[in-house]
Parts: C-alpha cells; sequence; structure tokens
C-alpha cells in the first residue's frame, strides 16, 4: 500500500512522543478509508517498549483523532 501526502509535522510529533514513552519499535500499516483518504496505523508492542526499572514507563495509545490529524 502507497500512501502519500503524509503531514511530517504531526507524524513527528506523535513519534517523537512516543520514543520519549518508551517505545524502541512501532509496526506502521496503511489503506485507504471510503472516501480514499490515507489512514496510517501505528502499533506498538509490549515486547516493543522499553521498561526502565527505575521508573514505569508509560503507554500512548493513538486515538483515532490522532491518526485523523496526519491525514
Amino acid at each position: 500500500m502507497k500512501l502519500r501526502k503524509i503531514p511530517l509535522e504531526s507524524l513527528i510529533e506523535i513519534l517523537q512522543d512516543l520514543y520519549e514513552s518508551g517505545a524502541d519499535y512501532i509496526d506502521i500499516s496503511g489503506k485507504n478509508d471510503e472516501k480514499n483518504r490515507d489512514i496510517i496505523h501505528i502499533t506498538i508492542k509490549e515486547e516493543y517498549m522499553f521498561y526502565n526499572e527505575e521508573e514505569d514507563a508509560t503507554e500512548r495509545s493513538i486515538f483515532e483523532g490522532d491518526i485523523n490529524d496526519l491525514i
């Protein structure tokens, strides 16, 4: 699937937030919705999270609103 015209500022902000929350890796997939818009899905599996023994890593969910902001 080829995704087009993804706004970098929003994408970079989300990726930076995920990284700062402890994600070392993500899975990215994409699709077109019924209005032929590109949609990015970002999945963070538990094993992708870096856990600091001194403090708990926080988990961040990517909500549909966040993804819609990327379109």
